[in-house]
């Protein structure tokens, strides 16, 4: 997937996490250069969206390694238990990743700029006057200019996943990550998110969006992955991968999407 070491964003090798006796990823390995869009599309329960919540330690893998921008956030030691870096590398490598979730986990008690200002005030210790412009640019880049006095209750599903995605971009992330950011939204709301992530796409924004939505991961992906039971099963570059699937499971559950 990428060209050169050095534009590797991400890269996971030999991931193995499990719930008690349930094995959800049996060993997946992944790269993901700058500038990127990668799709994780696949069944529900095939492991998706725990892989993406590996990648920022939502969830800890139990064998494999994680780097971050050629760092390692996690490494496989001799035993075959995964070691995390340090707590204070942990947060530096984890703060340069944004996530937008299936629910928007706004902060309804403060307004859409408050929700964009909390953690680049409180977490980076920016000053107000810094992240101020920034917000409203982002709120700008959102389509959602004159909706900063608003609270989240008087807003669209489809403005509160905006709105998230404003608050993950003002902490200024490297790697974008998306967990199914369309799943919780009516279907004519999906679309104004759709563009939003698009135009992040367009912008060479390096980005793993775990989606359903094939027509997204046809149009703005860079790389698409198809995932059945813990497993890669296919990957490859959307034209080939969409019209000439190489794997039956692919070709089956893409007759059942498309």
């Amino acid at each position: 997937m990428a060209n050169t070491e050095s534009e590797l964003m991400l890269r996971m090798h030999g991931i193995k996490k499990s719930f008690g006796e349930n094995e959800v990823l049996k060993g997946i390995d992944l790269t993901v250069a700058r500038g990127e869009v990668l799709a994780i599309i696949g069944p529900s329960g095939s492991g998706k969206s725990t892989l993406l919540r590996c990648i920022n330690r939502l969830e800890e893998i139990d064998g494999g390694s994680i780097e971050i921008e050629g760092e390692f956030l996690a490494v496989t030691d001799e035993e075959g238990h995964a070691a995390y870096a340090g707590a204070k590398k942990c947060r530096e490598l984890l703060s340069r990743m944004g996530m937008v979730f299936q629910q928007f986990n706004l902060f309804p008690h403060m307004t859409v700029l408050e929700n964009l200002l909390e953690a680049p005030i409180h977490v980076k210790g920016l000053a107000r006057e810094e992240v101020l412009p920034v917000a409203r640019e982002l709120l700008n880049k959102v389509g959602l200019t004159g909706k900063e006095k608003a609270y989240p209750s008087e807003l669209s599903g489809g403005q509160q996943q905006r709105v998230a995605i404003a608050r993950a971009l003002a902490m200024k992330p490297d790697i974008m990550l998306f967990d199914e950011p369309t799943s919780a939204l009516d279907p004519e709301l999906t679309g104004e998110v759709l563009k939003t992530m698009k135009e992040l796409a367009a912008e060479r924004m390096t980005m793993v969006v775990v989606t359903h939505e094939m027509a997204f991961a046809r149009e703005a992906a860079s790389h698409v992955i198809f995932m059945e039971g813990g497993h890669i099963v296919e990957q490859g570059a959307p034209e080939s991968f969409f019209s000439n699937p190489k794997e039956g499971r692919t070709r089956a559950f893409l007759q059942n999407m498309l």
